[in-house]
């Protein structure tokens, strides 16, 4: 009854597809991009749409901090830091294969001055620096929150569920409100305070999805929502009102309650195989897609994407060209991945020799 390893990859997925509506439509300023469906008094309603996006973050954080929960529980603290040193590194040998790849097709399409600083690459190279493509920066807070996860979830483990949401949810509050009003005046220097905040606006929902995983919140949800008719009519009308509510309170602060509104929803409806099938397809261009989309709206591509001036036929427009360079980039990262993986194999084949033989 609790959310599958497939149910997480796919709200993954919804995760990257809400950054792209996100990062495409949340402007109000449409001139020059595409044209409005329809006007809300002078709004275009594909930026309440957009609006919604904000979502993606605590989605993507939230089924993180649900799914290493779930995993850790059966893990020493040691075995989960390994693990996800690991996972780190295989993210990196994703990033670096992007932005080599980037790099090329700057230099082929004949704009290669945008990378022309040596220093500027290394610092991106070591992601110290994420200027050459704004969406990388959750980056560096995800591998610090991944490299903290074992601390948060024997953390989430020991804690009682109030207790924790409140200290979290206060850390979340202050964060936010410092990184877009400066409410403290500090002695830091610019970069280590943003990645200092943006951190304390990620943990609440990594945390609130360990809290989901620890008190088996979707399965009691499941459970009082098993006779009841029309879930998925129910669902999307839920998930509709959620725009709306955002389309009123426009602020991000709100982000956190529209994912966790979102996940249930969306968990509690009935899916075909055909969407699961669709969805998890999606999904797994995830990581490629957040790595890729900021170059073909913005820095190479802007006026293929926006061509059509259409929104529906940009956002699958977009999608497409992403899906395709994901395609590539896994035909150089999937065979380094499984080479990875057979060493790791290997070496913990002759390990557990060793230890045999010591036994012995």
């Amino acid at each position: 009854m609790e959310l599958s390893k497939d149910e997480t990859k796919i709200l993954k997925g919804f995760a990257i597809m809400f950054m792209v509506l996100l990062h495409l439509f949340c402007r109000k300023d449409i001139d020059g991009y595409y044209n409005s469906f329809f006007m809300i008094g002078d709004i275009p309603i594909e930026y309440y749409v957009g609006l919604f996006g904000d979502a993606c973050r605590p989605i993507y954080l939230f089924v993180t901090g649900y799914a290493f929960y779930t995993v850790f529980l059966s893990r020493s603290v040691g075995a989960s830091f390994r693990k996800n040193l690991m996972r780190i590194f295989k993210l990196f040998i994703n990033y670096w294969i992007v932005l080599f790849l980037f790099l090329l097709i700057g230099f082929a399409v004949g704009k290669g001055d945008f990378f022309v600083s040596i220093w500027r690459f290394i610092l991106s190279f070591t992601l110290i620096d994420y200027s050459y493509n704004g969406a990388w920066w959750f980056l560096q807070v995800y591998i610090i929150i991944v490299l903290l996860s074992p601390f948060l979830i024997n953390l989430t483990k020991k804690s009682r569920f109030i207790y924790l949401f409140l200290i979290s949810g206060s850390i979340y509050f202050t964060s936010h409100f410092q990184v877009h009003r400066g409410i403290f005046d500090l002695a830091l220097p610019q970069d280590v305070e943003k990645l200092l905040f943006l951190l304390g606006t990620s943990q609440f929902s990594f945390l609130v999805g360990g809290l989901f995983a620890k008190y088996k919140i979707i399965s009691k949800l499941r459970i009082k929502s098993q006779h009841i008719r029309f879930k998925n009519m129910l669902g999307i009308t839920g998930i509709v009102g959620l725009v709306i509510f955002h389309g009123f309170i426009e602020s991000a602060i709100i982000a956190p309650i529209n994912a966790v509104g979102f996940i249930c929803l969306f968990t509690l409806m009935n899916k075909s195989v055909q969407a699961n099938n669709f969805l998890g397809y999606l999904s797994s261009h995830s990581t490629n897609i957040w790595l890729t989309h900021m170059f073909f709206y913005i820095t190479f591509f802007k006026d293929l994407t926006f061509m059509s001036k259409n929104p529906v036929i940009i956002f699958i427009w977009l999608m497409f060209m992403c899906i395709v360079t994901s395609h590539l980039i896994k035909l150089i990262y999937n065979p380094i991945s499984s080479a990875i993986d057979r060493r790791v194999e290997q070496r913990q084949i002759m390990l557990n020799k060793d230890r045999s033989l010591k036994a012995v």
